[in-house]
């Protein structure tokens, strides 16, 4: 299945196999999102999901941990180096 990510800093749109790592896209695209340690530790690589989160791999415990600290006020906050995607989704860089 394809599936489209749009990424609002960068005004573009990428078509891509589904169930890929979103780090591996952006290896593949480069984009504005930015990643540090790539494993839940950094918090660098936050994005706010701007649609399609329900298109995303859930939370798990260690990632809700960083985002309750990070993000607590917004529910639409991910750490990109913890989501696969699974369908279409529009994300940009968290402020």
């Amino acid at each position: 299945m394809i599936v489209s990510i749009h990424f609002e800093d960068d005004q573009k749109t990428v078509q891509v196999e589904a169930n890929q790592r979103l780090t591996q896209i952006c290896d593949d695209h480069p984009s504005s999102i930015l990643f540090g340690c790539r494993c839940v530790a950094c918090g660098t690589c936050l994005i706010e999901i701007v649609s399609g989160m329900e298109n995303l791999t859930p939370v798990l415990d260690e990632e809700r941990i960083l985002l309750d600290v990070l993000a607590p006020e917004n529910p639409n906050i991910r750490l990109a180096c913890q989501c696969i995607v699974q369908g279409d989704i529009r994300i940009r860089v968290a402020d």
